[in-house]
């Protein structure tokens, strides 16, 4: 039996690797571990870790035309998790502040999400996982997908 223990990182082709890697670093802070231009890619990371997303130039410039159509084939979103309610609430307006376009704010009962694409159109997600959300799912935790608002303090 194969045991893992978590999600070590995500590979994204993109079009414009400098501008990826400023987005990655500027709105949603990882920092850069390694650029290594002779296998074409930069490897960036949360805190705490070697490596979380590898950006790589895309291989067929022609590929980067159109973005996927929702629910096609491939990666869907990439989610980044936050420590807690307050947390997410600072992600919103921070990517706010940095005029990000928030694509849809939901609570999903067992958690409560923010996505937003990246500067190639790749969906990401921030959230916050309540503390018993291993127990909603093992019950059926009964989404209901209501719109989050957020509000200054």
């Amino acid at each position: 039996m194969i045991r893992l223990t978590g999600i070590g990182h995500v590979l994204l082709r993109v079009s414009d690797v400098e501008r990826s890697k400023k987005f990655y670093s500027t709105i949603l802070g990882l920092q850069v571990t390694e650029e290594d231009p002779e296998h074409g890619g930069v490897f960036m990371a949360l805190e705490g870790h070697a490596h979380s997303i590898d950006l790589f130039p895309v291989a067929n410039q022609a590929d980067e035309a159109a973005p996927r159509a929702p629910g096609s084939l491939g990666l869907g979103h990439v989610a980044f998790h936050v420590g807690s309610e307050e947390a997410l609430r600072d992600a919103y307006f921070s990517l706010e502040d940095h005029g990000v376009k928030v694509t849809r704010t939901i609570d999903h009962v067992s958690q409560r999400s923010i996505y937003f694409h990246d500067p190639d159109g790749n969906l990401l997600e921030i959230y916050y996982e309540l503390p018993n959300a291993r127990e909603m799912f093992q019950q059926g935790r009964h989404d209901r997908d209501a719109p989050l608002v957020f509000e200054r303090s």
